[in-house]
């Protein structure tokens, strides 16, 4: 049997909520049944992305494409710097990558061990066009430190219930 990690699970989970699987939304507390019924209605096709330097998950649907990286901690505040710099590298990709072609990534930031939603959003401070530039002023932004580096503040992301609430 193959040991999942913690990112994995995470990944999964986040796959099953956004493409409408029942079991999964039905175990979820911290989303209105209203919204539920909507995701399962009008779900995304979402494809795993993971590998080296890629996003993990894309959500595809007629009216919206996004690329989704998935992180988890069981600290408040992520910083990309730490463990290896991998996290600030890839982010910097990502930021050349908007530049070139337009699109709006996400990062998804899952809290470990707390009640309600666990799931923060946030995006990059960028010009966004079209209806990415729309959504992209309900998202919060990542931050950075004194030195450059990406950080998340778990608290002052954008719940992801809010998000679906605004998706479907």
């Amino acid at each position: 049997m193959d040991t999942l990690t913690n990112g994995t699970v995470y990944e999964r989970e986040l796959k099953l909520i956004l493409s409408g699987n029942d079991s999964q939304l039905n175990k979820i507390g911290w989303i209105r049944e209203d919204i539920k019924s909507r995701i399962k209605s009008r779900p995304f096709l979402v494809v795993r992305a993971a590998g080296s330097h890629g996003f993990d998950i894309i959500i595809l649907r007629h009216d919206l494409s996004i690329p989704i990286e998935i992180k988890s901690s069981k600290e408040r505040t992520l910083n990309f710097s730490s463990s290896s710099n991998r996290s600030q590298e890839q982010a910097e990709e990502y930021v050349d990558m908007i530049t070139k072609t337009g699109v709006m990534p996400l990062y998804a930031f899952r809290l470990k061990n707390v009640s309600g939603d666990p799931w923060r959003i946030f995006t990059f401070d960028s010009e966004y066009e079209g209806r990415y530039r729309i959504f992209a002023k309900n998202i919060p932004k990542l931050e950075t430190t004194r030195g450059g580096a990406y950080l998340m503040k778990w608290d002052k992301g954008l719940e992801l219930s809010s998000l679906l609430e605004y998706l479907f």
